[in-house]
């Protein structure tokens, strides 16, 4: 039987895990060739953190006769590496797919010597007819949807039709990423396991930053039954808290919307999920009754791309919205008792200072429960991509894209100004919200349980557990980035990958180990900026008191006199902090206690 092997590459080397959710575009072609009686194999390098070699002893284990790598244009880097490994260890089909490919086709085999073809556009039917073709040894002319090598030509064949009916399609293969829980989600995540879902493909908007037009701008929708089948599935299968329908617009059709919204409430799986989902902020797409709706289905938070607070941007960036409809939208929302995400872009064709503090102040009119700055960024399919590249804006390759790197320069400011901007910005938002005259107006409005006006910055990347977890999740050894979601109490900050992974304390911490008899104590490995730094820990209520150097620790916790549970609850607490940015004022407002690495009963 033909194996194939599917990959998603590991980014850690961007500082932060580029993968949250499992990779849908491989696991819906997993499923489509598991269907077809192919042996399918998922490797996800970078939620498991595998470096090339492990790669490379997975794939002698499993021997696969194809492999396949998936890319976004920030892990176009890490693919062509994976692929020249693969490569250089053994004669093996290299097949590249999802958006940086289907955007460029065939620049990516001209960059990439090591990849032998390219999928482009949707890839369920393609791929199993590429495999089939090789199989055959028949041409590769007559496979629509591809870029490959013939002999010293590169050959682009035409495109493949689009799906037109994607209820037809299996549901994704998640038995080859499992356990899902090790997925952490988005930013914010209302309950865990979390997960997304596509209900539909395609955006009939013009937004110039998106890259859209490599899928076409025509939306298809699934039906009702079809989503809502596979929302029972994932709670009854995998247990599933939270979905996330990851839809480039999911009011974008009324009836549809509220049609999946009323079989939630139907089939009263509301009582067991809370949902989270983009929207238009658009007059004609939102209103009270839509979100009243929405509410009781169990939406809990909605996601709406604001972008920018100066009209003349969202203008230019064709978002064909404004500003009065994007705060109207999050009056309303907010009075349906929905929690609002605002997502804000800087560095937009034509932007200046002043346009830049006028997305700061209206981001503090609209007041978001949760927000986010993005550096505007051209992927390559975008408008804004074209413009860049014929106006030579663009000064940086696409293996040099970064989430924290601005990578075109106007010759208004230089990349280095904007990323400084939208620093600051950021940093104007914190000291706002950090404010006291903020929260008391939060607490005199009723709103003052919100884990963002209580611990600012905490939160971006695990739920805490606000009592001790399920037995089966806890274990003896904790490690920082690895099997830390659903252990961790409140006080801890997002996971960096220094290497090692680490994440940050605040004043006070908490996390959960299994308790075992037979070890009598609890290893801790951290790191603290300053020496002679007093830290408080206790276990169980049991508390001792430490000194620390400066760099690394490993402290020793004796385990006794405890009382009998199965779970050990550490509580870490310094006795001062301190904050990065009145150090090397790079904008870094947290109040950082330690860093700690690993956790382990011995």
């Amino acid at each position: 039987m033909t194996r194939i092997l599917f990959i998603n590459p590991n980014t850690r080397y961007l500082g932060t895990l580029l993968t949250v959710y499992p990779p849908l575009g491989i696991l819906y072609l997993s499923s489509t060739l598991m269907k077809a009686g192919y042996e399918v194999k998922v490797i996800d390098a970078d939620v498991d953190n595998l470096d090339l070699p492990d790669i490379r002893c997975a794939i002698s284990k499993y021997t696969p006769d194809f492999v396949g790598i998936t890319m976004n244009t920030l892990q176009s880097k890490a693919a062509f590496e994976t692929a020249h490994y693969i490569k250089k260890h053994g004669d093996i089909k290299v097949i590249a797919g999802g958006p940086h490919p289907s955007a460029l086709k065939a620049e990516i085999l001209r960059r990439c010597k090591s990849i032998d073809v390219v999928v482009y556009g949707e890839g369920e039917t393609t791929f199993g007819e590429l495999i089939k073709a090789i199989e055959d040894e028949r041409s590769l002319d007559t496979v629509e949807g591809i870029c490959f090598r013939n002999d010293h030509e590169i050959k682009t064949n035409e495109p493949r039709d689009q799906i037109a009916d994607l209820d037809r399609l299996p549901r994704p293969a998640l038995d080859l990423v499992a356990p899902i829980r090790k997925y952490p989600g988005p930013y914010p995540v209302g309950a865990r396991p979390s997960m997304h879902v596509m209900a539909s493909r395609g955006c009939p908007f013009n937004c110039t930053f998106c890259s859209n037009p490599v899928w076409e701008r025509k939306i298809r929708l699934r039906s009702p039954e079809s989503v809502l089948s596979e929302v029972e599935w994932l709670q009854e299968s995998f247990d599933v808290k939270e979905i996330f329908f990851q839809d480039d617009t999911f009011n974008v059709n009324r009836h549809w919307f509220e049609s999946i919204c009323n079989g939630i409430i139907d089939r009263r799986l509301n009582e067991k999920i809370i949902f989270k989902a983009p929207f238009r902020a658009n007059e004609k797409l939102v209103d009270l009754e839509l979100l009243k709706l929405a509410k009781r289905a169990g939406f809990w938070m909605i996601f709406y791309g604001v972008e920018s607070g100066n009209q003349n941007i969202l203008d230019s960036i064709k978002k064909d919205l404004s500003l009065e409809e994007i705060e109207r939208a999050f009056k309303l929302t907010r009075k349906a008792g929905i929690k609002t995400f605002a997502s804000f872009m800087i560095g937009n064709l034509g932007e200046s200072s002043g346009t830049i503090q006028d997305t700061v102040n209206f981001a503090k009119r609209i007041d978001p429960n949760y927000y986010g700055f993005a550096l505007a960024m051209p992927y390559p399919g975008s408008d804004l991509y074209s413009i860049a590249k014929e106006s030579g804006y663009l000064k940086a390759d696409f293996e040099d894209y970064t989430l924290d790197r601005y990578v075109l320069d106007t010759g208004k400011f230089s990349p280095a100004e904007v990323e400084r901007l939208a620093t600051n910005a950021h940093k104007s938002l914190v000291k706002y919200r950090t404010s006291r005259l903020y929260r008391l107006r939060k607490v005199l409005s009723g709103d003052s349980s919100s884990y963002e006006t209580q611990y600012p910055g905490y939160f971006r990347a695990y739920l805490p557990a606000l009592k001790p977890p399920d037995r089966e999740i806890l274990d003896k050894e904790l490690i920082m980035g690895k099997n830390d979601l659903d252990v961790l109490g409140c006080g801890w900050y997002a996971v960096e990958n220094w290497p090692p992974c680490v994440r940050w304390s605040g004043k006070k911490a908490t996390a959960y180990l299994k308790r075992s008899n037979d070890l009598t104590h609890l290893s801790i490995s951290m790191y603290s900026f300053h020496a002679g730094k007093r830290i408080w820990i206790s276990v169980n209520n049991r508390k001792e008191v430490y000194n620390l150097n400066s760099g690394w620790n490993v402290v020793r916790v004796p385990l006794t006199d405890l009382r009998d549970d199965f779970y050990l609850k550490v509580d870490i607490e310094v006795d001062k902090t301190w904050v990065p940015d009145k150090i090397i004022g790079n904008g870094d407002m947290r109040n950082l206690g330690v860093a700690v690495e690993r956790m382990h009963v011995d």
